[in-house]
């Protein structure tokens, strides 16, 4: 079964336990300045709160204007037939309609204003999770990836890790991929080790400093207390990031996401813009045309 679920791709490793790498002297300067720019939290409030402990798939979904896009109806439409509860955080202008209309497809709805980044929603959720479904197992994803073309529920039913990624690499330093992060036994005890990356008390409301003090620490933050590791891993050597440097074989060996920067900020950079369109065709998602600036 897990050579089923996470399939050799050439140039990654499969069912990586986290080991840390030292980070370029660089990062450590800029994580130095980055600590200044933590800001308050985001507003927040449950619309349809979480309940009953067990597999839950929590969706990200970023919609300042309070519009859902072709992208996101996919999504919504492939979640429904998942063998997990299903959560859903969504930005948007505070009591829009589009509230109204995701309840429909989630068993649990957060709103949150429009400042912070994923982590901001991921700390919404397992903060959630830890007080109203306490060991429960969750797979938290956002809208800056297309898909899921494979089912995410086995994903966290067979994770011998605790907090893990679907991918994970070495840039920066040895880090999960913070679009796909996976948590086991939700509970205080889990909170308490995660909290200097992942809190409801604060966030970051830059890329940079996403990136530099929540995505590429988190594995190193939560290792001395839980186990780590990814699915698919890539040190560098052949790939720096499997989801931007083969995608199609990703997709094959089943990676169940597809990164939307390829057809937008990357666009025609890491691969032609016909493979990719070929690629979404073959998966039976429309078309993705241009690109959005989004907080993912």
């Amino acid at each position: 079964m897990r050579t089923e679920l996470a399939r050799p791709v050439e140039g990654a490793q499969t069912f990586w336990n986290y080991e840390p790498s030292q980070p370029r002297p660089r990062i450590i300067v800029a994580r130095w300045r980055a600590r200044r720019t933590r800001q308050k939290p985001p507003v927040w409030k449950p619309v349809v709160p979480a309940s009953g402990a067990g597999r839950w798939l929590m969706y990200f979904l970023y919609a300042p204007q309070g519009q859902l896009s072709t992208q996101h109806r996919f999504t919504l439409q492939r979640l429904a037939s998942e063998d997990a509860s299903v959560m859903i955080v969504c930005a948007c202008p505070p009591g829009h309609p589009v509230l109204d209309e995701l309840k429909r497809h989630c068993d649990a709805l957060y709103w949150k204003g429009t400042d912070g980044f994923d982590f901001s929603a991921y700390a919404i959720c397992l903060n959630e999770l830890a007080q109203r479904a306490p060991g429960s197992d969750v797979l938290m994803f956002n809208d800056s990836v297309l898909g899921p073309f494979s089912p995410l529920t086995p994903f966290v039913e067979q994770a011998p890790w605790r907090v893990a990624g679907l991918s994970a690499n070495a840039l920066e330093e040895n880090h999960l991929q913070s679009f796909a992060l996976i948590a086991r036994q939700v509970d205080a005890e889990l909170l308490k080790v995660i909290a200097p990356v992942i809190s409801t008390e604060w966030c970051y409301d830059s890329s940079e400093s996403v990136i530099l003090l929540q995505e590429t620490l988190l594995a190193r933050v939560a290792s001395p207390h839980v186990s780590v590791g990814a699915y698919w891993y890539a040190d560098g050597s052949r790939h720096l990031d499997l989801c931007l440097n083969c995608p199609e074989q990703m997709i094959d060996a089943g990676f169940p996401l597809l990164k939307r920067s390829l057809f937008g900020k990357f666009v025609g950079r890491f691969q032609s813009i016909a493979s990719m369109q070929a690629l979404l065709h073959r998966l039976d998602h429309p078309a993705v045309m241009g690109f959005s600036p989004r907080k993912d």
